[in-house]
């Protein structure tokens, strides 16, 4: 937590050069709600998620009109006989169509930026890599999609207006993982028509080691006291996240 503090406090720091910058605010303990049918099952994001960067200013969308036009020819993996739905928690829901960003309705930070997600220390509760990579789909798809329904109201829009774009960093601490998602369509319900679209740059090591105390082996230091290896270009991708829409 301090390290991922000290790396927004250090982007921070460009704001003089960045003015759009000044026009966001972090929040922490928001709880999301986003509610949307696939075929016969209807489905909720719920709960708290990782500190979030919101804006004033939305995100700009990543891919044009052509492009997301042409997600229409793609084909979804399927993963039948296995239902898609078979690790998802079964609940009773009273309010079908609930959906909420989090903030109140005149939150001058309306709009979503980067979520930033946290592994947990506790062994227990510990996700495996491609599971902590789901969590994060999971809660910038239901960031998007909680902003759509407010933007174009519940009923399912084929192709947004304007799409609605997050962007979510995760980390332990050494290893990052970059995610920009893109909400094109809250027509839901089916595999076909015009698909949303995420990019994700996994596994992205800021540094080799870090270490209390140096490691010693025959006499001869092999890695120094403190962090070795460090690797600039994974603060680059940080920063490059930061500055999306400010540039």
């Amino acid at each position: 937590n301090t390290l991922l503090l000290n790396l927004l406090h250090l982007c921070g720091t460009l704001q003089p050069t960045h003015p759009a910058t000044g026009r966001r605010i972090l929040a922490e303990k928001y709880s999301l709600a986003a509610t949307w049918k696939r075929g016969e099952d209807l489905f909720q994001i719920r709960g708290q998620n990782g500190l979030l960067h919101c804006s004033i200013d939305p995100l700009p969308q990543v891919c044009r009109k052509k492009e997301v036009l042409e997600t229409s020819d793609q084909v979804l993996e399927s993963f039948y006989p296995v239902s898609p739905t078979i690790d998802l928690q079964q609940v009773n829901v009273y309010k079908e169509e609930m959906n909420c960003t989090g903030f109140r309705g005149n939150y001058p930070y309306p709009h979503a930026h980067t979520l930033y997600f946290l592994e947990t220390a506790d062994p227990n509760c510990k996700l495996r890599p491609e599971q902590f990579r789901a969590k994060m789909i999971m809660f910038t798809f239901g960031n998007a999609l909680a902003r759509a329904h407010k933007l174009y109201g519940t009923q399912p829009q084929s192709l947004l207006e304007r799409p609605v774009t997050v962007q979510a960093v995760g980390t332990n601490g050494r290893i990052f993982q970059f995610l920009v998602f893109q909400l094109n369509t809250t027509e839901l319900s089916g595999d076909d028509g015009i698909k949303n679209q995420v990019w994700l740059d996994e596994d992205i090591e800021l540094y080799d080691f870090a270490k209390v105390r140096p490691l010693i082996k025959k006499k001869e230091i092999k890695v120094p006291a403190g962090l070795a290896g460090y690797k600039p270009e994974t603060f680059s991708k940080f920063l490059a996240l930061y500055l999306h829409g400010a540039v």
